[in-house]
């Protein structure tokens, strides 16, 4: 597991985009979609509108919330706090699925500050809204940048990936929602977030890229559409995946980042 770029540091301004809206996206669904339906219409088929009463849904996400990790349990009522809080104060977002991973994340950070957790976990709703709003702006930028990245960077993963039948819609929703939660080892998104909080959605791209680049020798192994998300969406949380690596090898990916946004600010 090595990073091949040389060394840069995290500087700029986090990218905001989109404002909140009401969309509930489930990452079971889009787990259970499996190679079905196109990656579009999957995605779409994995959205619904948040209706009624948050508290039923935010009970039963923490169920699968790291459910196999036994530190997560103590700390549930702590997260289901913050998660409802949320809801309350900002009825036009309310909860949505994911949510319930960056909460936990920011709960087992700061395990005896929840006022702290509470701040950060809605610095992250609101650095990272459009990847719930209307149109879900913030993801089909984001798709469209990590695509860019990837097919110049990472060309025989990209090319393995795509002729597989898989494509950046089965699985980046899976890991953005969650910021990390549902694709690293939970020492490593307790690692990674505070990159993806300092550098917005560049940290977001330049994680995204390290995690791709680290299990590059699992995937090109791996044959078939099943078998890849199955590496991606699931097994990868189990996988001895360092959070340290993520995050220095994430930092050398900034510049390729940052050069990829100035390509598309000048192309608009």
């Amino acid at each position: 597991q090595v990073c091949i770029f040389a060394s840069f540091s995290c500087v700029g301004t986090p990218f905001r985009h989109g404002r909140p809206g009401g969309v509930r996206v489930s990452l079971e669904a889009a787990d259970a979609l499996g190679p079905g339906p196109a990656p579009a219409a999957a995605a779409a088929m994995a959205m619904e509108r948040a209706r009624g009463d948050p508290a039923e849904a935010i009970r039963n996400d923490l169920e699968r919330t790291f459910a196999d990790m036994p530190m997560v349990a103590p700390r549930k009522p702590q997260i289901s706090r913050i998660l409802q809080q949320y809801a309350n104060q900002n009825p036009e977002v309310g909860y949505t699925q994911g949510m319930n991973y960056v909460a936990a994340t920011m709960c087992l950070k700061f395990p005896d500050r929840e006022a702290e957790a509470s701040r950060l976990f809605a610095e992250a709703m609101l650095q990272f809204s459009g990847l719930w709003s209307d149109g879900f702006p913030l993801l089909s930028f984001g798709v469209q940048l990590f695509s860019a990245l990837a097919e110049r960077h990472l060309p025989s993963l990209w090319t393995h990936l795509l002729r597989s039948g898989v494509e950046p819609l089965s699985y980046l929703p899976n890991g953005w929602l969650s910021l990390f939660g549902k694709w690293l080892p939970l020492p490593a998104v307790m690692e990674t977030v505070d990159l993806v909080l300092d550098c917005g959605i560049r940290g977001v791209l330049a994680a995204t890229l390290a995690f791709f680049q680290i299990q590059q020798s699992r995937l090109l192994a791996a044959q078939g559409m099943e078998e890849l998300l199955e590496l991606i969406n699931q097994d990868s949380r189990t996988a001895p995946i360092d959070g340290e690596l993520v995050v220095n090898c994430a930092r050398r990916w900034l510049p390729h980042v940052d050069e990829a946004l100035q390509a598309s600010s000048g192309a608009g």
